[in-house]
C-alpha cells in the first residue's frame, strides 16, 4: 500500500501503531493547549466545518 502522509510503499502490517493514530494528508496543529481532549459535539462541529469527519490525536514533543 502506498500510504498517503510521504507516498511511501509498505505494508500497513509492518507499520508501528500507537494509539490513537491515523493517516491524514494535513493537519491542524494547536500548540500548548490548556485543556485535555475536545469534546464529541467540538469534533463533530470541526468536521461539518471541513465537510469531512475529523479524528483527534495528541503527541507529546
Amino acid at each position: 500500500m502506498v500510504v498517503p502522509c510521504c507516498g511511501a510503499a509498505t505494508s500497513l502490517d509492518a507499520l508501528e501503531y500507537d494509539w490513537p493514530c491515523g493517516f491524514a494528508r494535513f493537519e491542524i496543529a494547536i500548540w500548548n493547549l490548556e485543556r485535555a481532549w475536545f469534546s464529541d459535539e467540538e469534533l463533530t462541529a470541526i468536521g461539518d466545518a471541513l465537510g469531512h469527519p475529523v479524528q483527534q490525536v495528541r503527541a507529546h514533543i
